[in-house]
């Protein structure tokens, strides 16, 4: 998993221009030009679930990444949707998104409707796309600690 998690982190950083490699919604913008495919950052106003702090949608032209509102580490919360997004994560699955909103009368009508199978990968996602997050700040953070593009290089051989 460790290695995974390099792997994107160091690719992220190869791509960006200096520029965007010195804050998080730059890196989120090469990312996007690196896959060809749009990454929209949103505030959201709906509810999302019970402890969710940001949520990753695939949509046909796009990837959105949206925030609860009331989130206070909205970097760190961006930072982890990101890392779902270029570790390669498929999300979670359809059937418990949507029973978590349908009433219990209603489940067995969504697992008939929402047929797929179920992988125990959830909570393996969940805790490489953290560690990204963490990776991915702790770059961005000793970038943004040094201007001096000579250190900065080698802060990030070192960090390599």
């Amino acid at each position: 998993m460790a290695n995974r998690v390099s792997e994107a982190v160091d690719r992220l950083f190869r791509v960006a221009t200096s520029g965007e490699a010195s804050a998080l919604t730059g890196l989120v913008e090469a990312a996007a030009r690196d896959r060809k495919r749009p990454i929209t950052v949103v505030q959201s106003h709906k509810n999302l679930p019970l402890g969710v702090f940001g949520q990753w949608v695939q949509h046909p032209d796009r990837d959105e990444i949206s925030c609860a509102e009331w989130v206070h580490a909205r970097e760190r919360t961006l930072a982890h949707e990101l890392g779902h997004i270029l570790l390669g994560h498929r999300g979670r699955p359809a059937r418990e998104f949507a029973e978590e909103f349908l009433p219990t009368a209603a489940h067995g009508l969504a697992k008939i409707m929402l047929r797929r199978e179920c992988s125990d990968g959830h909570d393996a996602e969940e805790i490489e796309a953290e560690a990204f997050a963490s990776r991915l700040l702790g770059r961005v953070n000793s970038n943004q600690a040094s201007r001096n593009p000579g250190v900065r290089a080698r802060l990030d051989e070192a960090i390599r």
